[in-house]
């Protein structure tokens, strides 16, 4: 699903479950035109009790390694098997990332630091990451198909008053 509407600031919600499998990677990420800003959760088919955040800045990867988490709490839940809420906000001067309404990160707009500001359009979906130097493992085709569930999408802009 791609949102089709581009935005500067704003928070994209949904309640997802991820889809499992070697390879199948499942994503919700606020992204521009390339060469993209991006802010991403993944989940890793192969590992589908932790959750990935990362942020790209004009295509390039800035976080040296993506920020893992689990469910609120750090519970050992598989987030395969049930809906969790997630979401990204993005405002002038931060991003933040929350599981279940609880902020998981924070990426402060620091001074000569890289920042995503240019992440402008929604989307979710299912992709094959076993394509992607095999980090998400192989995808076994004949345990297909792959899906991820979504219950609801929610995106509220923010605007700013013009100076």
């Amino acid at each position: 699903m791609i949102y089709p509407w581009d935005f500067q600031y704003g928070k994209m919600e949904a309640r997802v479950r991820v889809s499992p499998g070697s390879g199948v990677v499942s994503t919700i990420l606020l992204a521009g035109p390339d060469p993209a800003d991006e802010l991403d959760w993944e989940w890793v088919g192969k590992d589908t009790w932790t959750a990935q955040s990362m942020y790209f800045v004009k295509g390039q990867r800035v976080d040296p390694k993506a920020a893992f988490f689990r469910t609120p709490g750090n519970t050992s839940e598989d987030m395969a098997a049930g809906f969790h809420s997630y979401a990204i906000e993005l405002n002038k001067d931060s991003v933040k990332w929350y599981i279940d309404d609880l902020l998981t990160r924070t990426l402060p707009k620091l001074d000569g630091v890289p920042f995503p500001s240019g992440a402008c359009r929604a989307r979710i979906g299912v992709w094959d990451g076993s394509q992607s130097s095999g980090w998400a493992g192989a995808v076994d085709w004949s345990k297909g198909p792959f899906t991820a569930e979504m219950q609801w999408f929610k995106f509220t802009p923010y605007c700013e008053t013009l100076e």
